[in-house]
């Protein structure tokens, strides 16, 4: 039910991530939410053949399956990160995991590439001679997938036809996938039960060897946890741990840090943990397990996307209200404030959203919607959206609607990268096109092709940070509408989907088992 009036809050809290200090990076996309640093010290504008100077590395913290891919922040003279820290324990059951079908057993859920184009590739694929193999088959396979399928196809089943076809006849049949999917997280009591189920399925010996040898001996369990490290040296000063569910990769969500307290989202629940000693000082459970989203703070409340939109008070945990209309579990809200009042701008599933903060009442939507994060600057806000059509689009904002001002088309594979604002104009990196365009008019400054996925771009002292080529490299560009410059190239070998983090002449990078700092001050 929706509550009209906010509880008292305690004298003398900072209520706003907003209002750190400029130097640091509290919360997901920057102090201002909108992927910009400003203050700091001057930043290099070239780097040695070795890159960024790497100052330290961090004790090992798991990623991707076993820890997400939330990014660091940075406050007060510390790193925080919040992790669904993932094992195994032994057990005498067995358990068909939904990340054991996909990773160990190779699914991909093809049914959008329609029955007639699945029996081509399947009877290609069990037709293909045993002497079709290394260059031959990649030219062979490559020339299928651009004489069959069509460009969004391309995009999200180029792998699935490679794996299949060189696997040939070894490839686990469609059929069987479909059996193996009515057993996932459905837990066997024991060895025997399970393979007495996997005997009784009719399958192939090769399917039945790889089914048994890809479920272990031990169940999957999970802490929702975040991880405190000292800036200077990386050494990890806490961690707060809580229950949590195995939710995998889907839990990727950034800490918020505010008034000395760490806003963090795990698999089940919103902690706010004592930013200083690590001590849980709240709990509750989120509306929708296992999010991406990341927590805002905005004048003492905490704004959640997890499955809903949904607030709580910082200083008690009570929810204060939720709005089902504003639904994801990806994009994280931003805030606008004009005349003393403040605005939640969503990307929520299907439409970009105004939302009330005190009420939570949605005050206005229009086309769009998707997995980015609005940026914002004065009464411009520019986003990415799922819908083709929309793209990648500008608005002038109110407090009664969005005034769309231009949009770029684009028919993104994920359309999950957030934009960065600088200096009247907006730069966006997503799904092989970096482009930089006039935040007025939406003119476009430039566009230029470019390898990427995932990928959100940060900006500091006129420069931009990108991580890039799966996470291999980490790039810095000019930031300028006169053309896209390269200022230089470092192999850092990151994870690929993370932001970087930028504070006090650092940046702070998630790598697969463990965060790096690197110098970034001129002269380095």
């Amino acid at each position: 039910m929706l509550n009209q009036l906010f509880p008292a809050i305690l004298s003398g809290l900072l209520l706003s991530a907003l209002a750190l200090p400029s130097a640091d990076w509290p919360q997901w996309r920057g102090p201002d939410r909108n992927g910009a640093l400003t203050g700091g010290p001057a930043l290099t504008s070239t780097w040695s053949a070795d890159g960024p100077p790497k100052l330290w590395e961090s004790e090992p913290i798991p990623s991707d399956d076993d820890g997400g891919h939330g990014s660091v922040v940075v406050a007060g003279g510390r790193a925080y990160l919040s992790v669904v820290w993932h094992g195994e324990e032994l057990s005498q059951t067995r358990t068909l995991t939904d990340l054991i079908l996909r990773t160990q057993l190779g699914y991909q859920n093809s049914a959008s590439l329609g029955k007639e184009l699945i029996a081509k590739i399947e009877a290609t694929r069990e037709s293909l001679p045993p002497t079709l193999r290394g260059a031959k088959l990649d030219e062979f396979t490559q020339k299928f997938i651009e004489e069959n399928l069509d460009k969004k196809q391309r995009q999200i089943f180029s792998g699935f036809v490679s794996g299949r076809f060189k696997k040939g006849k070894l490839a686990i049949p469609l059929g069987d996938y479909e059996k193996l999917q009515a057993r996932v997280e459905k837990p066997f009591t024991s060895q025997a039960e399970f393979e007495k189920w996997v005997n009784e399925q009719g399958f192939v010996d090769n399917v039945k060897t790889a089914v048994l040898a890809a479920v272990p001996p031990s169940k999957r369990v999970a802490k929702d946890t975040v991880v405190c490290l000292d800036v200077k040296s990386g050494k990890t000063l806490w961690m707060a741990k809580a229950p949590g569910e195995p939710k995998g990769r889907n839990c990727s969500s950034t800490p918020c840090v505010a008034g000395g307290r760490v806003f963090a989202m795990g698999s089940t629940h919103l902690n706010a943990v004592d930013a200083a000693s690590g001590k849980l000082l709240w709990s509750q459970p989120l509306p929708s397990k296992g999010p991406g989203s990341s927590p805002l703070v905005v004048d003492g409340a905490v704004v959640i996307l997890a499955g809903k939109l949904a607030a709580y008070d910082v200083v008690t945990g009570n929810q204060l209200w939720e709005q089902p209309k504003v639904s994801g579990n990806n994009s994280s809200p931003s805030a606008w404030q004009k005349d003393g009042k403040t605005v939640l701008i969503c990307n929520s599933r299907n439409e970009l959203a105004g939302v009330d903060l005190k009420t939570g009442a949605v005050l206005w939507t229009t086309p769009g919607g998707g997995d980015s994060t609005p940026a914002i600057s004065g009464d411009r806000v520019v986003a990415l959206s799922r819908d083709g059509k929309v793209g990648f689009a500008g608005y002038r904002l109110s407090t009664t609607g969005a005034e769309k001002l231009w949009n770029h088309p684009t028919d993104a594979e994920r359309s999950q990268s957030s934009p960065v604002i600088h200096e009247g104009h907006a730069y966006l990196f997503e799904d092989g096109q970096h482009r930089c365009v006039n935040l007025e008019s939406g003119k476009v400054a430039w566009s230029q092709m470019v390898a990427s996925t995932i990928t959100s771009p940060v900006v500091a002292d006129g420069k931009i940070f990108v991580v890039m080529n799966n996470g291999n490299n980490l790039l810095v560009l000019k930031a300028t509408p006169a053309d896209r410059v390269e200022l230089g190239k470092a192999n850092v070998r990151a994870l690929w989907i993370p932001t970087p983090s930028i504070a006090d002449g650092k940046v702070f990078l998630r790598h697969r088992d463990r965060v790096r700092c690197y110098d970034l001050t001129a002269g380095n």
